[in-house]
């Protein structure tokens, strides 16, 4: 390979520093690096910069985790949920749908809101007095032929 310019090597800054070149291009970048004053002080600025961006990065991503611990302290797990929300998912927690944590929050909202207690009450009472309706055997066979594109 021929001998590296100026130009060429700060094009191929970033590809270094990622290690991103073939053999034969690293090595002239890194003896260009060492031979060439201002393109070695510009090789530090930018991996400079680039270290500080990531640093940046790191420590937003630990401010918004803090921030995010301190909401959870001072919100009830009731209020996290909003009562639309809890509308919108009523039949999936009936129906056993909603796990984990989401459960113990939808859990939670209702008994803390009066105004959805009645609700989730309400639905609860209904499926426990509901009773099994029975389909004759006729009907069962109409519903399968009309939904498996079956025909008689």
């Amino acid at each position: 390979m021929a001998k590296m310019n100026c130009t060429d090597f700060e094009e191929l800054i970033s590809d270094y520093l990622e290690c991103g070149l073939a053999s034969p291009t690293r090595r002239s970048f890194a003896e260009h690096l060492l031979a060439c004053r201002p393109c070695h002080d510009l090789f530090n600025d930018v991996r400079d910069s680039i270290t500080a961006c990531h640093q940046l990065r790191d420590d937003s991503f630990s401010t918004l985790s803090s921030f995010e611990e301190r909401i959870l302290n001072v919100t009830t797990a009731g209020e996290m949920l909003s009562c639309r929300t809890l509308d919108a998912l009523i039949s999936d927690y009936f129906d056993g749908l909603i796990e984990g944590s989401y459960e113990i929050l939808f859990k939670q909202h209702f008994v803390n809101c009066a105004e959805c207690r009645p609700l989730v009450e309400g639905v609860r009472a209904s499926l426990e007095e509901s009773e099994a309706v029975e389909v004759s055997e006729a009907l069962y066979q109409r519903i399968l032929a009309a939904t498996s594109g079956a025909r008689r």
